[in-house]
């Protein structure tokens, strides 16, 4: 009878350890989930102020979104490397006397943790006075570094009809 107990009790003792282990683990892992979804939103938020900037032609909240090693890739191929060389033709193209706009909707994003992500977009840069509509894929690479996401990486490719 003592043996018997004892196996009883010590698979009680297993099952309980076990217990334990399954809910530490389902726990970590809910709380990996949540920091993924915390990350994803901290991201997506970061890719709608890049875009949100530009639009509004906000010079500052454009800044603070790129980042100092920023490299873009422009539809005919052009490099513009560092953060001077990718700012001041946008910040520029801010004091344009007519109204331009870059109406886009984010249709894919890959986010690496809380270090990196990527996000393709679907735009069209549109001049209604000047009869402009181009349709543009762009794609973002943003990092994030001392708590804040900024984008490294910027290819902008023309969509033909």
């Amino acid at each position: 009878m003592r043996k018997w107990v004892s196996a009883v009790l010590a698979t009680a003792a297993v099952g309980a350890v076990a217990g334990v282990a399954s809910t530490a683990a389902t726990a970590s892992a809910t709380d990996e989930q949540a920091a993924n979804r915390a990350c994803q939103r901290e991201f997506d938020h970061a890719v709608w102020e890049d875009m949100d900037s530009f639009n509004k032609r906000d010079e500052a909240r454009y800044r603070a979104i790129i980042h100092r090693d920023m490299v873009t890739v422009g539809r005919k191929g052009q490099l513009f490397i560092g953060y001077d060389a990718n700012v001041d033709p946008v910040i520029e193209s801010f004091k344009l006397p007519y109204e331009w706009s870059m109406p886009w909707t984010v249709t894919h994003t890959v986010v690496n943790g809380c270090k990196s992500g990527f996000a393709i977009l679907d735009a069209y840069y549109k001049v209604p006075s000047q009869n402009v509509n181009r349709h543009y894929t762009i794609s973002l690479t943003l990092v994030k570094e001392r708590g804040k996401w900024q984008v490294i990486k910027d290819t902008v490719t023309d969509v033909l009809p």
